[in-house]
């Protein structure tokens, strides 16, 4: 992260990295940030100051043409660089701070100059993404050294890839890969949605590029969606784990070297939700979470006076899903019931009804809250 070392407050505002972290903390954020704020403590009134600017200015979606945008933000600045009126201020009235007086002088001109940058950024990003722009090399090779498939039918194509991975490309989706997966990486460019199954080989990760976003895989089934005029890109697992981080990440280069799955990790029934307008990921889970073990190795989920801790942990083994609750608080809550044909929601609403709890989805885990239950 040594790029923010001589970074302004308007770098910071305007930078992808740092505006998830405002918008949407992870563990990994808030080391990272945490850890170099610690090595450049001088920084910390500025971060300050654009933590305070980007959670102020959440830009909806305006509709302006290029010719608008451009326009409002030459106005801004010309209006931004007239001399602000001087005038006295009373003898008892104490100088304010920098941050607490000049910006909110000028807060009118600097939040539509803001905006209007935004619009502008958004819209060369946009142009950008319908160019093919990304970081892996497929859209400067020659047409004979890749594959472009286009589905233009109104059924899923199937394309088999030549290490034995199989992607489902769903109508009005486009994919683009190498002919052959040489060296280190196998790495596809998506737009649209598709469902892909990758061959296990751990010597050689798997990449989808899709939007602002980097999918790294070693084996495993997943579905993203990225379609170039969505506000969203997703990302949902089957099978196995899967990493994801953006394009902007100032540790990309690390990522994508690197044999580990770093990021965003998200296991089976976990879904992350890529804001495009907020620049921030939301992980949570997928709608219909399904149970992920083999037929012969579900549990019967018929339950006569058992713990509900012992009741959890089926769950948990059976949809590959974090449960956290208060062990201690539940210890004596019993649970009878047939959790059989139930989808998980109804098999927790049934749950937490009995043993008085509820229960919310936090980073793509199941949270219990309970004061505990009356035998």
């Amino acid at each position: 992260m040594d790029k923010y070392n001589h970074f302004g407050i308007e770098d910071f505002v305007w930078d992808s990295f740092f505006r998830q972290w405002v918008f949407a903390p992870t563990r990994e954020t808030d080391t990272a940030w945490n850890d170099w704020l610690d090595k450049n403590s001088a920084a910390r009134e500025k971060v300050k100051e654009a933590k305070e600017i980007v959670l102020a200015l959440r830009v909806a979606d305006t509709k302006l043409s290029e010719e608008e945008i451009n326009a409002s933000v030459k106005q801004t600045i010309s209006r931004i660089n007239q001399p602000l009126p001087t005038r006295s201020l009373p003898r008892n009235n104490p100088i304010q701070p920098f941050y607490k007086s000049v910006w909110l002088r000028i807060a009118a001109s600097v939040t539509l100059l803001v905006v209007a940058g935004w619009l502008t950024k958004s819209y060369y990003s946009s142009e950008r993404l319908k160019e093919g722009s990304t970081i892996s090399e497929l859209i400067s090779l020659p047409e004979k050294d890749y594959i472009e498939k286009v589905n233009g039918s109104q059924a899923p194509m199937i394309v088999n890839l030549e290490d034995g991975s199989q992607v489902k490309l769903t109508p009005g989706s486009t994919i683009r890969y190498k002919r052959k997966f040489l060296g280190e990486k196998r790495e596809v460019s998506l737009v649209g949605e598709a469902f892909f199954e990758v061959t296990k080989d751990s010597r050689r990760p798997f990449f989808v590029y899709a939007n602002e976003l980097v999918t790294k895989v070693l084996g495993t089934s997943f579905t993203i969606k990225a379609f170039e005029n969505s506000r969203e890109v997703t990302v949902e697992v089957k099978t196995g784990r899967v990493s994801v981080f953006s394009k902007s990440d100032p540790n990309v280069a690390h990522k994508v070297g690197s044999s580990e799955l770093e990021g965003l990790v998200l296991s089976p029934n976990q879904k992350m939700v890529f804001k495009r307008d907020e620049v921030r990921m939301v992980k949570t889970l997928v709608e219909k979470p399904e149970i992920i073990l083999a037929k012969e190795d579900v549990p019967y989920f018929a339950f006569e006076d058992t713990p509900v801790s012992e009741v959890f942990e089926a769950i948990e083994k059976a949809y590959g899903i974090d449960i956290l609750y208060d062990a201690e608080i539940l210890k004596d809550c019993p649970l009878t019931a047939t959790l059989e044909n139930q989808p998980l929601n109804e098999k927790l609403m049934i749950i937490c009804k009995a043993v008085e709890a509820t229960y919310e989805i936090l980073d793509g885990q199941i949270v219990i809250h309970s004061k505990g239950c009356r035998n």
